[in-house]
């Protein structure tokens, strides 16, 4: 009788595990985080890009007080679209490359302007990277004499964004262009947004009378002139109001400021910060402001205690800011006007007789001015059975109709033209333009507008 002997288990090895760190910059290489940062699917990222160029070439021109004139291309490269601006400088398009922050001079400020994400452009440049398969995305950006040529590609190692840059001669001198080489594969997506596309570009003409646009498809030239080339609005580089902040919007912009100055080892004062708002730039005003306050020849820096802007003291500032300057009235903002939408109208058909416009300019019930401007015309017996709407925020138009929820009025725009027989399959064009320094999103896409009342 053999004796039983006891089965010991195998000796194995213990695993040490080991905490690896991957980049969570390469959250922005995909379908999901592009859709997430921009608020659209693929399909609709050739209309993101118009869009987000299209603004940005609008406030560089008018900063610079120039008529804006752009060309829009599509071809086998891809998007192009130049404008005749000052120029992208250098250090604003390496800004771009950094995708752990937000660059923008937007953001901090209250005013009517029409983006302030500080996003865009590095969505742009990732979108022809992920439309390639994970292959390679490229975009050129011409400037001052200069070609910014960026790649972008995916380290596999390393699990992070591997941007190739480089910099050569350029022969434009003058404006920018900003060329998205689009990927072979996605194709049928810049082909099934044609229509949508050659529309937002045709809706920029209609919310701005001093542009001039001229747009190439495959050799399909459509140009269209401006009606007012010294039309002006409010422009990006203009002072804001004091009486357009909250306590918590100016702790913001004095936060932002402290920042800044930090990294430049500067420390701005308070007085040199009252002077870049709208009436009160003058030094006596300035006074005024600090005696109110007792902050003369206090820095800015002064306001912030730990990590936080001190709530009573920045609420007293803005309250002896408000006191010593004037509200600004809604015509400020910059009236679009009924001459230049009776030019459009008639450029694209309508029976005069039946055009119609109206204009509302007024304040909210903060002492918010805003501006709302609608047209309508009738398009005839003959035209084809399809409402055409231009919507737009701050002269910028929506990739969708962002009036998609109307406070008190309920619903949302579309579903009132509906009421009033005014429906999609209606021969009829209608505009609805909202002109204010204030605009609540319900999205970072700034998709969808919050109308309270």
């Amino acid at each position: 009788m053999h004796s039983l002997q006891s089965k010991q288990p195998p000796v194995t090895r213990r695993l040490e595990r080991t905490t690896f760190t991957t980049s969570r910059l390469l959250d922005f290489c995909s379908y999901k985080e592009l859709q997430a940062q921009t608020g659209h699917a693929a399909g609709e990222w050739p209309l993101v890009i118009v869009k987000e160029l299209f603004d940005n070439a609008l406030d560089a021109c008018e900063e610079a007080g120039i008529a804006p004139e752009i060309m829009v291309r599509v071809d086998d490269t891809g998007i192009s679209i130049a404008d005749n601006g000052p120029g992208l400088p250098a250090r604003t398009v390496k800004s771009i490359l950094d995708f752990s922050s937000r660059t923008s001079s937007r953001e901090a400020y209250v005013s009517p302007t029409r983006g302030a994400q500080g996003n865009a452009l590095k969505t742009i440049v990732a979108m022809p990277f992920v439309l390639s398969d994970a292959e390679r995305g490229i975009v050129e950006i011409q400037a001052q004499g200069k070609r910014h040529r960026i790649t972008f590609a995916v380290d596999q190692i390393r699990q992070a964004p591997a941007i190739g840059y480089a910099v050569e001669p350029s022969s434009r001198k003058k404006g920018t262009e900003l060329i998205v080489h689009w990927p072979d594969l996605a194709g049928s997506i810049l082909d099934g947004a044609k229509a949508r596309f050659l529309q937002i570009v045709d809706d920029y003409a209609w919310l701005n009378p001093h542009l001039t646009v001229t747009v190439d498809w495959y050799g399909s030239t459509s140009p269209t002139t401006a009606t007012v080339p010294d039309w002006t609005k409010w422009k990006p580089s203009d002072p804001t109001s004091p009486h357009w902040y909250t306590p918590d919007r100016l702790a913001r912009l004095i936060a932002a400021y402290a920042v800044h100055d930090a990294e430049r080892k500067r420390d701005r004062t308070v007085r040199e910060f009252v002077s870049e708002f709208r009436g009160l730039s003058a030094t006596a005003k300035q006074g005024l402001v600090l005696e109110a306050t007792g902050l003369a020849r206090t820095p800015l820096s002064g306001l912030i205690t730990g990590n936080a802007v001190d709530s009573a003291a920045c609420a007293a500032l803005l309250g002896a800011m408000r006191g010593y300057s004037k509200p600004v009235k809604p015509p400020e903002l910059g009236i679009i006007g009924r001459g230049h939408f009776e030019a459009r109208f008639r450029e694209a058909g309508c029976e005069m007789e039946s055009f119609d416009y109206r204009k509302v300019a007024d304040h909210d019930e903060e002492g918010i001015p805003y501006l709302v401007e609608t047209a309508f015309g009738w398009l005839g017996d003959n035209a084809a059975d399809e409402r055409r709407m231009v919507t737009g925020v701050n002269w910028s138009p929506g990739i969708i109709n962002p009036f998609r929820q109307l406070g008190s009025y309920g619903g949302s725009l579309d579903s009132i033209l509906q009421q009033q027989r005014v429906g999609r399959d209606e021969p009829v064009i209608f505009v609805l333009h909202v002109a204010c320094p204030r605009v609540e999103y319900l999205d970072r896409a700034k998709s969808a507008v919050v109308v309270a009342s």
